[in-house]
């Protein structure tokens, strides 16, 4: 069977806009938070409404907006305390007079109250008045100092909207497990799930609804597409594409000063490409220590038991991660043995990681019905990694460098690969597909294009990409190339130009199949293993033992 790479047409994103929008805010994406809000509403006093939110500026305002067309009043609270919450009093002993500081609750000109739950939590013992307030609509009012004489209880009629993070939530969650026996819960998403063509056409016009409304201006039809593919990148799915208002309003006002004499944006590629290389110096430098040959990559010819996998590299506190092809290597000694990794025995592979190679190992004796004990020993490196290892999108590139280390067959070093697979041999998901693919194109573009170079990846992976223009120049051109592979046997059969099994060759075809390669090596070694003169085998004895 052929395999042929993707089309460039199949990985082109573009969407036709219409030329006139329908106005669009945010809030009519939230249906469930609308509902939640709406029914919190008509609620009486003493109820509280919990919301899975970001904090940020941007979305408390967009809440509110939507809580005024709902005619609720709310105060809203980002910063306080124990005693600017509750109030509180103090004895002033020169004056013999007791002095009262009314709290937040106390000087509510409506009955809704939001807060935020990460302020809540700095003193979680505000949330135990604050509990007995809302629901017994009075609590104890708190004194700085001695105060001679009792205060009586402050009454208290409010409604509660408390929003935070999910782990906010969480931490609250686990302080209080009576919360959701009072308290509804609902969530402001920050992504648009998309399934239908209809639902980017509502992104485009809410997109220009909040341009048109910060500014005055719009977007192309052309730059509306070029957002919309940096947005899928930054998601990592073409099914889930951001509606942060906080992140909205940083690009457009970016783009605004990026282009400050239009009134339509109409190419925001500059801008974009510019984002990028403010944060992509460190790439740059690994670009260079490999194209110094610092680290050694090979992008041409074919080796035996070396192959090409493809990684994410991210470092704390810098907004952009970037793809860095690695090299995998692969010994093999015949004879009972195991699966050796040797990241994890010098403690620079971490759980996933080792986890994947077990997997890599599993489906090998799967597919290949070996017995329970390897009639193999083998040695994974990565070679040049000096950090610690995670993950287990490397465990594709593991089985195939597995396979041609022991069928003696090269693989093309032209070639990249990435991929989780499970115990019988599907590929599936991993993440930073974009990166990986630009990293290796970036290596491969520096040393010059042949039209040979390409990676494999998955093909669940498909609906994750959203690739620079000049990537799909270059596979339009037929200058680069990528594969998408399901299973194991497909990744096998583009790199080794083998089947895997008997039964998947073509008909009086000559070429054997990976699995009788891989039976005939075995079993070639362990007739030599038992032939030969006793010096021979003494020989033998004697270096192994060295």
């Amino acid at each position: 069977m052929q395999f042929s790479p993707i089309k460039w047409q199949s990985l082109n994103i573009e969407y036709s806009f219409s030329d006139k929008y329908s106005p669009i805010s945010f809030f009519d994406f939230q249906k469930n938070a609308q509902n939640a809000i709406q029914q919190f509403g008509l609620a009486d006093t003493g109820s509280c409404l919990i919301l899975k939110t970001e904090t940020l500026p941007e979305f408390l305002t967009e809440i509110n907006s939507f809580l005024v067309k709902q005619h609720i009043q709310a105060t809203i609270k980002n910063e306080f305390n124990r005693n600017s919450l509750f109030g509180y009093y103090f004895y002033l002993e020169k004056e013999n007079r007791i002095e009262n500081i009314e709290g937040i609750l106390q000087t509510l000109e409506n009955d809704v109250l939001l807060l935020n739950i990460n302020t809540l939590l700095l003193d979680l013992t505000q949330w135990d008045k604050l509990k007995q307030a809302l629901l017994f609509k009075h609590y104890e009012p708190c004194m700085v100092n001695a105060v001679p004489k009792a205060q009586p209880t402050i009454q208290a009629e409010f409604k509660l909207i408390l929003v935070g993070s999910r782990d906010d939530i969480a931490t609250l969650y686990a302080y209080d497990d009576s919360l959701y026996q009072f308290c509804q819960y609902a969530e402001i998403e920050s992504y648009l799930a998309v399934s239908e063509p209809i639902q980017i056409e509502q992104w485009g016009n809410y997109v220009q609804t909040f341009t048109q409304k910060l500014l005055n201006k719009s977007f192309s039809h052309k730059a509306l597409n070029q957002l919309l593919r940096h947005y899928i990148r930054e998601s990592e799915n073409q099914k889930l594409i951001s509606i942060s208002p906080t992140l909205l309003k940083k690009h457009i006002l970016a783009i605004a000063t990026f282009y400050p004499n239009q009134n339509e944006f109409a190419d925001i590629q500059d801008y974009l490409t510019t984002l990028e290389q403010q944060s992509a110096v460190l790439n740059q430098y690994v670009l260079q220590d490999i194209l110094d040959n610092q680290l050694y990559i090979e992008t041409e010819d074919e080796v035996v038991g070396q192959i090409n996998a493809l990684s994410v590299v991210e470092f704390d506190g810098v907004p952009y991660a970037f793809g860095e092809p690695l090299r995998i290597s692969c010994n093999i000694q015949y004879g009972d043995g195991e699966i050796q990794d040797i990241e994890r025995k010098v403690e620079l592979g971490g759980n996933i990681h080792s986890k994947g190679i077990m997997i890599a190992e599993s489906c090998l004796a799967n597919l290949l019905e070996f017995p329970t004990q390897l009639p193999f020993s083998a040695s994974l490196a990565f070679e040049q990694s000096y950090g610690e290892v995670d993950g287990d999108s490397s465990s594709l590139a593991i089985f195939c460098v597995l396979i041609s280390a022991l069928t003696k067959l090269p693989l093309p070093q032209s070639f990249a690969v990435t991929g989780a697979i499970d115990q019988f041999g599907n590929v599936l998901s991993v993440g930073g597909v974009n990166q990986k693919i630009e990293g290796f194109f970036n290596i491969c573009q520096a040393r010059e294009l042949t039209g040979k170079q390409g990676v494999i990846i998955p093909s669940v992976c498909l609906s994750h990409l959203s690739l620079k223009p000049e990537v799909l120049s270059a596979i339009r051109e037929k200058r680069f190339h990528i594969w998408t592979v399901e299973n194991v046997s497909e990744a096998i059969q583009i790199l080794l130009q083998h089947a895997f099994y008997d039964e998947d060759l073509p008909e009086e075809s000559e070429q054997s199949s990976i699995y009788a390669l891989v039976h005939q090596q075995i079993e070639n070694n362990q007739s030599e293993g038992t032939s030969g003169s006793t010096l021979q085998k003494l020989c033998k004895l004697f270096f192994k033992a060295r």
